[in-house]
């Protein structure tokens, strides 16, 4: 940058007549003025405010500025002052931290400021001005301010978490799996300060037949939630006990009535008999449901008269439809229809038609996509309310029983395993069910197997049902007579224990003839309780993949597993986790992501090889994420608690 020495006289600069008044101004403005020269920015000038601001240095002017500041900070200002001077173009900084004061007395404070070129007679920059402002105070006042803030955003966002997690736990975590239905439920949280809400839906057995029930608390957050969860609780009681529609919707009303956050609910139930086709149904103030016929036909059941709970307003009457095989009954709660500035009807109306033109692929749970594409297309234009869709299915098709005949040798355990699945999966079981009764059945006729015997010829029997209410039950049967157990088992006795953590009750008869395992577990499915979540992928065709083994080599090999890890396949998997540690020398990644069985003699080898690479000091980790079938083998008997489990 050229240096002619000063950046101009009063009257090359020609900006008054009066320079003495213009100096006197200029050093009375409110805003901080320097003024720099030359290539090292001497400081020629500084009015009143840049004084002060520099705590009336008395050696400011002629020195350079970067000896002024401190060199931790002077050197980012140094730079745009160069910047200015060698490119001609104005720089703006906002809220630029910078030390004031002599080493041992240092303010920190924050400036924003504006450096412009001064040119010299020739054109060429000279010098520059700087014009600055104190903002600290307000900055401090601003920074102070986003604290608050912040811990307010935290405060709230812990607070809507509870009460989102209370709320969650209020709702039913499961649905039934009952012959003759398909039930499936959506429940989407409103985007609003307080996103809890009053809404509630419930499906119960009731000895083959089922009460579907939605139902809308006045208000949100934590008080909505609470009493949402106490009708919720009490309308299941009075259906258990046998109320009627009446009765129980009576009950619930003078509840209402005495509680005043109850007053103004509305509730909707219908009771379905899958024989019969029948729906019995009333409506406290609440929408009446829909039915998607088979054909993609839409009708709203009549309205039958009923005014909210806990208001003055007539009582209750029950309506009677018929359904056919196929058809589907959907209930909902009115943040699906209602939007603000528009009438009720027209969200009516066009829930008809988008339930009406949902396509349904060839092999999906119609109730399952009919429930996630009306609740993702009804709200597509926003919603303010919380949202409930709960959808029945009528099958027209009783439950199959289980039956299998099996000759008492390890390799029909892989036939059995996708038989069962295909099984639980056509009645609607969810993925935690399949798996869980897939071990339990399993590991029971892995036991006849290895100890009913003692020759070649034995055969097997398993025998499954599901009764009205959901709960599957299943027999093991052999005709063997079984080596008495050891009186120390030693390692051995898992598979009992992971049956029984698979099972909700394990009974054992022993005769003469064989013995016989009952097995029972009540099967369910779950509802989809948040936005975005994602159907699980299919335990069934987890169950077809063949077993496979791959291995990674590297100084920390990894090896893979996949399909079924049983009695039938477990020599193979010790010797390759022993080859790929190269016999325990090295360190082990053992993915059981895809593995679609682990059974008791699986889980015994993880627990050996574990066991004998720890005491060489070698590491092992397993790799079973929370869906996958290993995962819940490992929790069952216990590994997790002793392993390096992770996710990926």
């Amino acid at each position: 940058m050229p240096n002619h020495g000063t950046i101009g006289t009063p009257s090359d600069l020609d900006v008054t007549h009066d320079p003495v008044a213009f100096a006197r101004a200029m050093d009375e403005t409110p805003n901080g003025i320097l003024v720099f020269d030359g290539p090292r920015h001497l400081v020629v000038g500084a009015n009143r405010v840049a004084r002060e601001f520099l705590r009336h240095r008395t050696d400011l002017l002629g020195r350079p500025i970067g000896e002024i500041l401190p060199p931790d900070h002077g050197g980012r200002l140094l730079a745009v002052l160069d910047q200015v001077a060698g490119t001609g173009e104005p720089f703006s900084g906002v809220e630029w931290s910078v030390p004031v004061g002599r080493p041992n007395d240092r303010d920190e404070r924050a400036i924003s400021f504006d450096v412009v070129p001064v040119p010299g007679p020739d054109g060429a920059t000279t010098g520059l001005f700087c014009r600055f402002t104190d903002v600290t105070d307000e900055s401090r006042r601003r920074l102070a301010l986003q604290d608050h803030h912040s811990e307010l955003d935290g405060r709230y966002r812990k607070a809507r978490d509870r009460v989102l997690a209370l709320q969650r736990i209020l709702l039913p975590g499961r649905l039934p799996v009952l012959p003759g239905f398909r039930v499936a439920a959506r429940y989407l949280v409103p985007d609003a300060e307080q996103a809890a809400g009053g809404d509630w839906f419930d499906a119960i057995p009731m000895d083959g037949q089922l009460f579907a029930v939605v139902g809308d608390v006045v208000g949100h957050g934590a008080a909505a939630a609470a009493v949402m969860g106490q009708l919720r609780a009490l309308l299941t009681e009075f259906l258990l006990d046998g109320d009627d529609l009446p009765l129980a919707l009576s009950r619930l009303d003078r509840f209402a009535g005495r509680t005043p956050r109850a007053r103004g609910a509305t509730v909707c139930v219908s009771l379905l008999d899958p024989t019969t086709g029948s729906v019995r149904y009333a409506c406290a103030g609440h929408p009446p449901p829909l039915v998607v016929l088979a054909d993609g036909g839409t009708r709203y059941l009549p309205a039958p008269p009923g005014g909210p709970l806990g208001v003055a307003g007539p009582g209750p009457v029950v309506g009677h439809e018929t359904l056919a095989p196929g058809d589907m009954l959907m209930t909902f709660s009115d943040g699906l229809v209602e939007r603000a500035g528009q009438h009720a009807s027209r969200g009516l109306v066009r829930l008809a038609e988008v339930a009406s033109a949902a396509a349904i692929p060839p092999g999906g749970e119609p109730a399952d996509l009919l429930a996630g594409h009306t609740l993702k297309t009804m709200t597509t234009d926003g919603y303010s309310d919380d949202v409930t869709v709960l959808v029945v299915r009528l099958t027209g098709q009783s439950a199959e029983e289980f039956r299998a005949d099996l000759p008492a040798e390890p390799g029909q355990l892989a036939e059995l395993r996708t038989r069962l699945a295909s099984w639980l999966t056509d009645l609607g079981a969810g993925d935690d069910d399949v798996i869980a009764v897939q071990i339990g059945v399993l590991e029971t006729v892995t036991n006849a197997v290895e100890h009913a015997y003692d020759s070649p010829g034995g055969r097997v029997q398993v025998e499954g049902k599901v009764d009205g209410n959901g709960r599957a039950s299943l027999t093991v049967i052999d005709h063997g007579r079984w080596r008495r157990a050891a009186a120390e088992p030693g390692k051995r006795g898992r598979g009992l224990l992971m049956v029984r953590g698979c099972m909700d009750s394990v009974e054992i008869e022993t005769t003469a003839e064989g013995t016989s395992i009952l097995l029972d577990r009540q099967l369910s499915s779950t509802p989809v309780i948040d936005l975005g979540a994602s159907a699980p992928a299919s335990a069934e065709a987890a169950t077809e993949a063949e077993f496979g083994v791959r291995v990674a080599r590297a100084d920390e090999p990894r090896i893979a597993l996949s399909g079924p890890v049983d009695m039938g396949t477990v020599p193979k998997v010790r010797s390759r986790l022993w080859s790929a540690s190269r016999g325990g020398a090295l360190p082990l990644t053992v993915d059981l992501t895809e593995v679609s069985h682990l059974a008791s003699a699986g889980v015994q080898l993880l627990f050996d090889f574990l066991e004998d690479s720890s005491t060489e000091g070698r590491k092992v980790r397993f790799v079973a994420p929370g869906h996958c079938p290993a995962r819940f083998a490992l929790s069952v008997s216990g590994l997790d608690q002793i392993a390096v489990i992770s996710e990926s």
